[in-house]
C-alpha cells in the first residue's frame, strides 16, 4: 500500500515550478510541527476556518490528509486522526471535555465553523493538561468571543453572513452581534442552513440529505479587578428525515429496513470560566466548570401495518470541573491542576417492539502537571497525570481502576533551518463507556470482567527543514490502544504510518502539498470498516494540494485538491477495495477597496463532478453496503458584511 517513492516524486514535482518565485512570505499555514512542545500538531489556519464559515468540519480539515472527516451530511460527520476515531481522543470545546459516546451512524461532536477561533489537533502525543483519556491524542476547539472580534476603538460591532449553493439549493444565513460596556462584553450568534437533497457526481439525488441545521452561541465576559469571568453557551440542532442509517445510502441485506426515519440531534456545551488576568508569574489560576451533552432521538415512521413504530433516545453528557495554576519559572512554564468529570451514557426506547432502558456512568478524578520550556537549542515538554476512575455498569456493577499517564516531547534545533522532533506518551483511559446506542442488557454480574483499563501508547518522530520560502517535513507515527472497548470485549487497536509535507511561499501566496499513509489494524490483523466502527477508519494513502494567491489587492484565488489512492482491503470478511478518487475545489475571494467591511466569495466544489464516497465514510469495503456519496459539483456564493 505504501508508496514513498511516488510521494517523493509528487512532492518534488509540485515544488519545482513555484520555487522560482520563492520569497520568505508566510501566509496562514497548516504546519506539520507548529509548536515546539507539540510534535506533529495540526492547526487549522484562520484562512481555512474563514473559508469554511458556511460549511462543516469537513471543510475545515479538507487540506489535511491526516485528519479525515467522513459522512456526506453534517450530522453524520465523524473526525478521524491518523485513522483513529475521535471517540479515542480527548475532545474539548472551550476547554469543556466532550462526551463522545454517540451512535456510530452519526457524528459525535458537531461544531459550526462560523463559531471557531481555533481548531488544534495533537495526533498521538497530547499534553497532560489536554484532559483525561487522550488515548490517541487530543482535539481542541476554541470559539470566538466579543473581544476577539471588536475592532480597536470600537465598543460594538456585528457581522452578517449569507450563502447560497447550487447543489441542493442550500441557503445559509448567520448573524453575529458583539459589544462591550464598561467591564462587560457579550457576543450573540445564530445560524440557519436549509436546503434540498443534493445530487452526487452522476447527477442522482441522494435522498434525505438536505441541510436542516441550526446553531447558536452566547458568550458573556466580565472583568472584575484582576479577575475575568466568562460564560459560554453553544448549541447545534438538526431535526429532519434522514436515511434510516444516517451515514449510509442503504444496505443490501436479508433484513429489510425502511428508507428513512426522523433524526433529532441536539448538542449543547456550557462553560463558566474564572481566571486571574493580572499575573506575577506564580499566581495565574483558572477555574472552569462545564457541561456538555449530546442528545439523539430517532423515530421510525408509522405504516399501515405498524401504528406504533420503534423509537430510540440516547443521552451522553459530561459535567466537569478543572482547577489549575500556571507557574512561570524562568524560561519554563509549569501547569499544575486537578480535574473531575462525571460522564453518563443513557439509552431508552422501543426496539423491535420491546421497551428497553440502560445506563452506564463513569466518574474520574485526576491530578496533572505539564512543564514546557527551552534549554539552549532544545525545546521540551513533559507531563504527568494520575487518575482514579469509577465505572458503574448497567446493573450497578462497579469497576474501579487507577493509573498514571506520562508524556514527553523534544525539539532540537540542529541549525537555524533544521529541527528534529520526537515525542512519546503512555495514557491511562480507565474503563470506557459504551456508545449510547450500543448499550444492551449487560446485567450479568460478571458482564464487564473482560474489560481491563484502556491504555494508549504513542510514538512520533519528525524532521522539518525550512529555508527562505521553502519548508519540507517528514514524520513517522505509531499509536497502540490496548483494551479498547468493543461491546463487552477488549480489543487492541493500532495505527501506524508516515506523513510528508512540502510548502512553497512566494510574494502573495503559497502552495502546500501533504501526503499521509496510514495502516489501521485490530488485534494485529487487517480490519473492515464494520470491525473498527467507533474505533477508527481505514484511510490508507491520501494526498492533498492547497494553494492560495493574492492576484491583486483585495482579490485572492485558491483551492484544494484531494486525492485518495486506491486501497486494498486487508480484512478477511470484505469483498471490495476502496476506490481512489480526485476532488478539486476552487474559489475566488474579493474585498473591494471602497468597502473594506465587505467580503465576497465565489467557489466551485467538486469542480469535475466526481461521483465518490469519502475515504473516511463507512462501508466502502462491502459490496452490499451503499455508501453515502458526497455532493457533486456545486457553485456557491457567499457574502460577509461587517458593521
Amino acid at each position: 500500500m505504501s508508496k514513498p517513492s511516488l510521494a517523493a516524486l509528487l512532492l518534488g514535482t509540485a515544488l519545482y515550478p513555484v520555487s522560482l518565485l520563492a520569497q520568505p512570505v508566510l501566509l496562514d499555514p497548516i504546519v506539520l510541527t507548529s509548536e515546539e512542545d507539540a510534535p506533529g500538531r495540526i492547526a487549522a489556519s484562520q484562512a481555512q476556518i474563514d473559508d469554511a464559515r458556511t460549511g462543516t468540519l469537513e471543510d475545515v480539515f479538507r487540506a489535511e490528509p491526516s485528519v479525515t472527516v467522513g459522512g456526506g451530511i453534517a450530522i453524520a460527520e465523524r473526525v478521524f486522526v491518523n485513522g483513529i476515531d475521535e471517540q479515542q481522543l480527548a475532545v474539548s470545546v472551550d476547554g469543556a471535555p466532550q462526551n463522545n459516546r454517540m451512535f456510530h451512524h452519526t457524528g459525535t461532536n458537531i461544531i459550526d465553523p462560523g463559531l471557531l477561533k481555533a481548531a488544534r489537533v495533537d495526533p498521538g502525543v497530547a499534553p497532560a493538561d489536554a484532559g483525561f483519556a487522550a488515548l490517541a491524542g487530543s482535539l481542541a476547539y476554541e470559539t470566538k468571543s466579543a473581544l476577539d472580534l471588536l475592532e480597536p476603538g470600537r465598543d460594538f460591532g456585528g457581522q452578517v453572513t449569507t450563502g447560497l449553493a447550487s447543489n441542493g439549493d442550500t441557503a445559509t444565513g448567520a448573524l453575529t452581534l458583539y459589544g462591550r460596556q464598561g467591564p462587560v462584553d457579550a457576543l450573540a450568534y445564530g445560524r440557519r442552513a436549509t436546503g434540498d437533497a443534493y445530487k452526487d457526481g452522476d447527477g442522482n439525488s441522494v435522498p434525505r440529505t438536505g441541510a436542516d441545521m441550526s446553531s447558536h452561541a452566547l458568550k458573556l465576559g466580565a472583568q472584575m479587578g484582576d479577575w475575568r469571568a466568562e460564560l459560554g453557551v453553544l448549541g447545534f440542532k438538526d431535526d429532519a428525515l434522514r436515511p434510516y442509517r444516517a451515514n449510509l445510502g442503504g444496505v443490501i441485506s436479508p433484513r429489510p429496513t425502511p428508507e428513512s426515519r426522523r433524526y433529532v440531534l441536539d448538542q449543547q456545551t456550557r462553560t463558566l470560566t474564572l481566571r486571574r488576568t493580572a499575573t506575577d508569574g506564580l499566581l495565574d489560576p483558572e477555574i472552569r466548570i462545564a457541561r456538555s451533552e449530546s442528545a439523539l432521538d430517532t423515530f421510525d415512521l408509522a405504516t399501515p401495518d405498524n401504528a406504533t413504530p420503534d423509537f430510540n433516545t440516547g443521552r451522553a453528557d459530561t459535567v466537569s470541573v478543572v482547577v489549575q495554576n500556571r507557574f512561570q519559572l524562568g524560561e519554563a512554564e509549569l501547569v499544575v491542576g486537578l480535574d473531575n468529570a462525571r460522564s453518563r451514557g443513557r439509552y431508552a426506547g422501543q426496539f423491535r417492539g420491546a421497551l428497553l432502558a440502560f445506563r452506564e456512568d463513569r466518574t474520574n478524578t485526576g491530578v496533572f502537571a505539564q512543564a514546557r520550556g527551552s534549554h539552549g537549542t532544545v525545546d521540551y515538554s513533559a507531563g504527568l497525570r494520575y487518575d482514579q476512575s469509577r465505572f458503574t455498569g448497567v446493573a450497578g456493577q462497579s469497576v474501579d481502576t487507577e493509573g498514571a499517564s506520562v508524556n514527553g516531547a523534544l525539539t532540537w534545533h540542529v541549525t537555524d533551518a533544521l529541527r528534529v522532533n520526537a515525542g512519546a506518551s503512555s495514557v491511562f483511559g480507565g474503563t470506557q463507556l459504551a456508545s449510547v446506542y450500543e448499550l444492551d442488557d449487560f446485567s450479568a454480574p460478571d458482564a464487564y470482567d473482560a474489560l481491563g483499563a484502556t491504555r494508549g501508547q504513542n510514538r512520533v518522530l519528525g524532521v522539518e527543514w525550512s529555508q527562505g520560502g521553502t519548508t519540507l517535513g517528514a514524520e513517522v507515527f505509531r499509536t497502540r490502544i490496548g483494551n479498547v472497548r468493543k461491546g463487552l470485549t477488549a480489543r487492541t487497536l493500532e495505527s501506524d504510518g508516515f506523513r510528508l509535507s512540502a510548502r512553497q511561499d512566494w510574494a502573495g501566496g503559497f502552495a502546500a502539498l501533504r501526503y499521509s499513509d496510514t495502516d489501521v489494524t485490530l488485534d494485529g490483523r487487517g480490519a473492515s470498516s464494520f470491525d473498527v466502527r467507533e474505533l477508527g477508519t481505514i484511510p490508507g494513502a491520501m494526498l492533498t494540494l492547497e494553494a492560495r494567491h493574492e492576484v491583486m489587492a483585495g482579490l485572492s484565488l485558491g483551492g484544494v485538491v484531494q486525492h485518495a489512492i486506491r486501497e486494498r482491503t486487508g480484512a478477511s470478511d470484505t469483498d471490495s477495495d476502496w476506490p481512489g478518487y480526485t476532488v478539486v475545489d476552487v474559489y475566488a475571494e474579493y474585498e473591494p477597496a471602497a468597502y473594506d467591511n465587505l467580503t465576497l466569495r465565489a467557489e466551485v466544489t467538486n469542480l469535475f463532478d466526481r461521483a465518490y464516497v469519502d475515504r473516511a465514510s463507512y462501508g466502502g469495503d462491502f459490496s452490499e453496503v451503499v455508501g453515502q456519496r458526497e455532493p457533486g459539483r456545486s457553485i456557491a456564493a457567499t457574502a460577509v458584511l461587517r458593521f
